[in-house]
């Protein structure tokens, strides 16, 4: 979307690894799909983009409508303006915001039916699907020493029609930030067959002094580190290091 482009531009050109670490809940490359993939992204991947770069998300999420609207062709955006915030205002024009939406959505409606390379916005693989199941070792919000390790545990299942081989968890908020639990950035995936459940092991290492929250994120990813669910939502450990 180009003015997603724009409003990354306006906060300073963040690279979208920092853009990750802000957010938090979702993986550079879910938040470079914003902008270059050819289908819309969910509105959380979207309001993610948008608070990494400190935008207004009740304007972007009328945008973000608007769009949904007109790619579903369901009916044409209501055309009645929405009250108009001070930034759309100028000492001499009145700028519809109307006419504002109407431009943001022919910017996005030409990157989203461009011709040509592949549907990047869903799995590499059709028929892949997965589920999160439970935490099998240290539920959220454990209290843990600075200083010491724990074993997270996770459950999964492979949901989908797809056999799981050489796959990975990946870190998301990648380079660690000073004072952050420390793992393996990559956590090895154990081969499933399709409906078959999979427990995921990671080491973590908590960070010497205290209180500190550790809330770490993780997106499946394969041997060349493609990530396989990027709209998917990413799994995730949160301890709380308090001495």
């Amino acid at each position: 979307m180009a003015e997603l482009r724009k409003l990354r531009t306006r906060a300073g050109e963040p690279s979208f690894r920092k853009m990750a670490a802000k957010s938090g809940a979702v993986s550079h490359a879910t938040l470079h799909l914003t902008v270059t993939g050819r289908r819309l992204q969910p509105w959380e991947t979207v309001r993610e983009f948008v608070r990494a770069c400190d935008g207004d998300e009740e304007e972007w999420h009328a945008r973000w409508q608007g769009v949904q609207l007109v790619l579903s062709g369901d009916r044409e955006p209501d055309p009645a303006p929405a009250p108009v915030r001070s930034r759309w205002r100028s000492k001499r024009v009145l700028v519809p915001l109307a006419l504002v939406l109407v431009a943001a959505i022919a910017a996005v409606v030409v990157i989203l039916v461009a011709p040509g390379g592949d549907d990047v916005a869903g799995p590499p693989h059709p028929g892949d699907s997965s589920r999160f199941v439970s935490d099998v070792t240290i539920p959220d919000e454990t209290v843990v020493k600075p200083g010491s390790q724990f074993v997270k545990v996770w459950e999964i299942k492979n949901t989908g029609t797809v056999e799981w081989r050489k796959r990975y968890l990946r870190r998301t908020d990648l380079p660690v930030a000073p004072g952050a639990c420390r793992t393996p950035e990559r956590i090895p995936v154990n081969d499933t067959a399709p409906q078959g459940h999979v427990q995921v092991t990671v080491t973590v290492s908590t960070p010497p002094t205290a209180p500190v929250d550790c809330k770490v994120f993780w997106k499946m990813v394969d041997e060349q580190d493609r990530e396989l669910f990027p709209a998917s939502k990413p799994i995730y450990f949160s301890v709380l290091v308090r001495p």
